[in-house]
């Protein structure tokens, strides 16, 4: 099948699912019809792919992002996280973990990477809370630099 042809038999399916799956907030394992329509979205497009289809073809067809359709099919495969408690973390421990991150930033992008998955899973410290440290206005690129991590292992 062409990606054309590809795109054209995707497209209409994604679309119908994009109302639903736009609304579906918070953690990927919650049970819901919005969860379940951005699932079953994310399915078709991991599908979609592996057949040879376009990202950015589809992605247009669709009307939404490139990064948004890449994003979901290079993070299909990580399981969603389970829910955590709360950061009890100090503001001695806080700064020696931000410290920790700043070394191994120095060092690559993975160690950098692989630092604040340390820090944010094992250590149990919010990633908020690193992100205010660090002088970030979000710590949306820090979530990333965790999410980064885990695809390489997958």
């Amino acid at each position: 099948m062409k990606n054309n042809e590809l795109t054209e038999a995707y497209a209409p399916r994604l679309i119908e699912l994009l109302p639903l799956a736009r609304q579906a907030y918070g953690s990927r394992s919650t049970k819901s019809p919005q969860h379940d329509a951005s699932r079953e979205y994310t399915r078709l497009l991991v599908e979609y792919y592996n057949k040879g289809g376009s990202l950015i073809a589809i992605a247009q067809a669709v009307g939404v992002t490139y990064a948004g359709v890449r994003r979901r099919v290079t993070t299909s495969d990580v399981a969603p996280s389970t829910k955590r408690n709360r950061s009890k973390a100090t503001p001695e421990q806080l700064a020696e973990a931000v410290q920790r991150i700043l070394i191994a930033k120095e060092q690559s992008v993975e160690a950098y990477h692989e630092a604040l998955r340390a820090e944010y899973e094992d250590n149990g410290v919010s990633l908020t809370k690193i992100a205010k440290a660090m002088g970030l206005s979000s710590s949306n690129p820090l979530y990333y630099g965790v999410a980064r991590t885990k695809i390489k292992k997958a």
